[in-house]
């Protein structure tokens, strides 16, 4: 159905989500929350431990034979729903399809480039899939996103989901970890968990600054605690770096107004508070000042793990000056050069360690050059730029905070690309694809309400100018004839008298 103003908020209420949502919205909790048995995964948990939620293994474990799990088949089979779906209702982005088609494109030329000169067919497939499997879902959602209710079903999956990975944390670091491990390990859960905890702390920041309410912030002031308490105990430091980069776009997003003016006054107390923090904390061990470490220990030359991403951005840039193309890298399946391997000494068994950099980003550039970095990774900006659009030209909350959320969360997704392999991480391209459709879903919206209006306005004839009696009696209201008020025939005024010309008053 046409989005309409007569009618959006009234589908908003009665019409019911798709069974086409309702699969997407499961495909993606499974997604976030189904756990691989311990002999095909031995990095979650440490390979010691799996929680309930191992009952979705069989999704998402590779099948024997094809390196695809039944997770991917079923994404891949919605595919007809959604062209059936995007044919009927029009809701879709045209240059968010644009983009994606164009990432798609690329990906397909460098992997080819890649085979071309002498990469492994599979090693490519592991770089790409799960990059591949954002776009297919962003492209999804937009058809299964119909109303602002999916909106908010969606963002309610990302509270849950990582509100189960924050418990199950928790529960494992005081149950396994704690009195029984020394040293204690570098991490609780795994990696990807770090984007997961961040997007939905920005969910429900954003949601309680926009809504306001009693409620909303309580909620917020309960459930973003708790997860920074999951963070604390997970021990990545790039969960707090992505927060403090997607901090700033929610502060220039908002733009000139009294919000700004509130978080302006608020700032002035707390900027010094932070400031005080962050130096303490830089000379503290205590879990208290976790986020502090993490920011003052990016990129030390003291920080061992810096180095070795350090010394890792340097091979990269090494593999495309001195050896890939510039144009195409060095083509996907190709791993990239080691001329220096003094802290990066990764352990033997990890084989995909030179096929998936820590900086998927740069790693992105070595392999697949500037058509990678410009037509691959273009849909980001784009994404961005749309998700900013629909916030600015969008009248309601929803979409307003859904723009704000989609752009803030690309920032997160980026700032993991950057520091911790991002781009072979499903958790990342879960919020990847649903930022990206939520930013083309927003900016589809705000295009179609301008012309709706319009053509509604059009149907209602053209608009009567505001006419005003002069004598006593009861004025109409503005937009109303005379002749429509009871009792009143046409060519008189609110008296029943024939009307006359309203009298000119001399200019004073």
């Amino acid at each position: 159905m046409k989005l309409r103003p007569d009618r959006a908020k009234l589908s908003e209420r009665t019409e019911k989500r798709s069974m086409f949502a309702m699969l997407m919205f499961g495909l993606l909790f499974i997604g976030f929350v189904g756990e691989s048995p311990l002999e095909f995964d031995k990095v979650m948990y440490h390979g010691t431990w799996r929680s309930v939620f191992v009952e979705f293994a069989p999704l998402v474990t590779s099948l024997p034979g094809i390196s695809m799990t039944p997770w991917q088949i079923l994404l891949i089979a919605l595919v007809p729903f959604c062209l059936g779906a995007s044919s009927t209702m029009g809701q879709h982005a045209r240059e968010m399809d644009r983009a994606i088609f164009v990432s798609i494109a690329c990906i397909a030329v460098t992997f080819l480039w890649g085979l071309v000169g002498g990469g492994s067919a599979y090693f490519a497939y592991y770089q790409v899939w799960h990059f591949l499997a954002a776009l297919l879902i962003a492209y999804l959602l937009m058809s299964a996103v119909r109303t602002e209710r999916d909106l908010l079903g969606l963002g309610k999956l990302v509270v849950l989901a990582a509100l189960i990975r924050a418990t199950l944390c928790i529960y494992f670091f005081w149950t396994h970890i704690r009195g029984k491990v020394y040293p204690l390990p570098d991490y609780v859960t795994d990696h990807d968990d770090s984007m997961l905890f961040a997007a939905t702390t920005l969910i429900l920041s954003i949601w309680a600054l926009l809504k306001g309410g009693r409620a909303t912030w309580i909620i917020a002031g309960l459930v973003v605690p708790y997860l920074f308490y999951a963070m604390v105990l997970n021990n990545r430091r790039i969960a707090w770096v992505e927060l403090g980069l997607a901090m700033p776009l929610l502060y220039f997003l908002i733009g000139a107004g009294p919000l700004r003016s509130r978080i302006n006054r608020w700032l002035v107390i707390v900027v010094p508070v932070l400031l005080i923090y962050l130096v303490v904390g830089s000379k503290s061990d205590s879990p208290v000042f976790a986020p502090a470490q993490a920011f003052m220990t990016t990129g030390s030359n003291y920080d061992a793990s810096s180095l070795a991403r350090l010394e890792e951005d340097r091979n990269l840039l090494h593999t495309l000056v001195d050896i890939g193309n510039p144009i195409l890298g060095t083509g996907w399946g190709l791993p990239y050069v080691r001329e220096t391997s003094v802290y990066g000494n990764y352990h033997a068994d990890w084989i995909l360690a030179p096929y998936t950099p820590h900086n998927s980003m740069l790693g992105l550039v070595a392999y697949s050059g500037f058509l990678g970095l410009i037509g691959i990774w273009g849909v980001v900006p784009m994404g961005a730029y749309l998700a900013t659009r629909g916030y600015r030209r969008s009248t309601e909350l929803v979409p307003r905070a859904a723009g704000m959320i989609a752009l803030c969360s690309l920032g997160v997704y980026s700032a993991h690309c950057y520091g911790d392999i991002g781009l072979q991480s499903l958790p990342g391209a879960l919020i990847f694809g649903a930022a990206l459709a939520t930013a083309g879903k927003v900016a589809a919206w705000s295009e179609a309400l301008p012309s709706a209006k319009t053509t509604t306005r059009a149907e209602a004839g053209p608009a009567l100018e505001p006419r005003f009696a002069y004598r006593k009696g009861a004025a109409p209201r503005p937009y109303e004839l005379p002749s429509e008020r009871p009792g009143v025939s046409a060519g008189s005024d609110v008296t029943g008298k024939p009307a006359r010309a309203p009298m000119r008053r001399p200019w004073r």
